[in-house]
């Protein structure tokens, strides 16, 4: 139900984040599916971006400014669309809280389904020219405003709101009601259940994924909250243990539904792995993403009619990274792989791409930087005592210090490129 990929930069951690959230919802559709192969791939993205627009799978990136009133729930501000345009406050569900609410209603796919005929039915007419009437008479109309429907009420219909499927969702299931405005809600509802096919004995228990691309980038206790305990399998709402604590605004209980399932992605360069808050640690399994070497078998690029192959490039790149640092900052298949499909070429990943990251790695150390890179691309030059200024401090201890310098990429030609690559490869030293 929990699971953090983890691993250092370009080993696909989002990548294949994507292939298990489709695992997750559609099983069948994965079967016999190659990841590798470019054609099965697009067939993967596709579906993704379908169960996204499902709602079925939602993808966030954590950050330092994300809050829990961002995650959870949260008084925030909305500005009413009528005549004035008024300011209010209001308790705006979270992210992660609105798919918890899909997730828990057993009928949500007949919603989906029902609105999404509603919107079509919509789009075929401007402004509203059929008008409803709610359980108790009121008349109320309905627009279309981009992906969600407008509701039109009050005097004339003259004022409006964004009416979203998770609206309906909240009403259906008891939470967040918007109580000023219940009756034109059911109103919809109703209309749904009349015209659009929405039945409440369809149901149906569909699995539901969020993707936290950078879970290790936000404050995770801030961020979850009580939620931390109840994201444990044991603690989900349908289980002898579980748990449905009062949430602190809505004063409304909650429990996080057993058909969710979370997917975390950690850059272990971007913060190790032990640094992670330990609460969230003792919730989640990890795997391990590393650098994928057999993705290069046979796989060369050509530089000034000269194959360099790219699988050995990257190996012995990583081995001196983890000989010098440690193996949380390694280099990532996906860099190389660009250039494999043929997308960039060999010197414009290496100068915009794996140098500068090389760089922050070893900041302020360029004899570390020439080690890896080799004397191709970090020279170095010796100092003496004509190159400073006359004075009576001794300074001879600086005679012969070398001075580093990075070759650019507007002064290295693609011959000079080879030479530079294969000197990191100790493929031409007689020295």
């Amino acid at each position: 139900l929990n699971l953090i990929l983890y691993g250092p930069p370009g080993t696909g951690k989002t990548y294949n984040s994507i292939n298990k959230a489709v695992e997750i919802i559609d099983p069948k559709f994965m079967k016999g599916k190659n990841n590798n192969k470019e054609a099965d791939r697009k067939e993967i993205t596709k579906r993704y971006r379908e169960l996204e627009e499902e709602g079925r799978i939602v993808f966030i990136t954590f950050h330092q400014s994300l809050s829990y009133e961002d995650f959870v729930e949260g008084i925030k501000p909305v500005i009413k669309e009528d005549q004035n345009n008024t300011l209010s406050y209001e308790i705006v569900p979270g992210i992660f809280k609105q798919l918890c609410d899909r997730a828990s209603l057993l009928w949500e796919s007949s919603l989906r389904d029902a609105y999404n005929k509603l919107k079509n039915d919509l789009a075929k007419k401007e402004n509203f020219e059929r008008k409803y009437k709610t359980p108790e008479g009121e008349e109320f109309g309905l627009s279309l405003s981009g992906d969600n429907i407008t509701l039109h009420y009050g005097t004339e219909l003259k004022q409006k709101t964004i009416v979203t499927r998770d609206k309906l969702t909240s009403v259906l299931l008891k939470r967040n009601e918007p109580l000023s405005l219940w009756t034109y809600y059911q109103g919809i509802i109703n209309l749904l259940k009349k015209d659009f096919g929405f039945d409440e004995q369809k149901t149906s228990i569909d699995n539901y994924v969020l993707i936290i691309d950078e879970i290790n980038r936000g404050n995770v206790s801030q961020i979850f909250g009580e939620l931390i305990t109840l994201i444990e399998k044991d603690k989900r709402a349908g289980n002898e243990e579980a748990l449905s604590p009062t949430l602190p605004y809505s004063k409304t209980k909650f429990s996080v539904p057993a058909n969710l399932y979370i997917i975390g992605t950690m850059n272990t360069a971007d913060r190790s792995v032990e640094a992670l808050d330990t609460a969230l640690r003792r919730r989640f399994s990890f795997i391990e993403m590393t650098p994928d070497y057999s993705l290069f078998e046979d796989k060369t690029a050509t530089v000034d009619n000269v194959d360099i192959n790219l699988g050995k490039l990257l190996e012995v790149l990583n081995q001196r990274i983890e000989g010098l640092l440690d193996k949380d900052h390694l280099l990532g298949h996906s860099y190389f792989l660009q250039v494999a499909k043929g997308e960039f070429s060999l010197k414009h990943i290496f100068f915009n791409e794996i140098i500068p990251l090389l760089q922050e790695y070893f900041y302020g150390n360029d004899e570390k930087l020439q080690l890896i890179l080799g004397k191709g691309f970090v020279k170095d030059e010796p100092s003496n005592q004509d190159l400073y200024t006359k004075t009576k401090i001794d300074i001879s201890d600086y005679d012969d210090r070398p001075r580093f310098h990075l070759i650019k990429d507007e002064d290295m030609d693609e011959s000079e490129f080879v030479m530079a690559i294969k000197t990191l490869l100790k493929e031409n030293e007689k020295e």
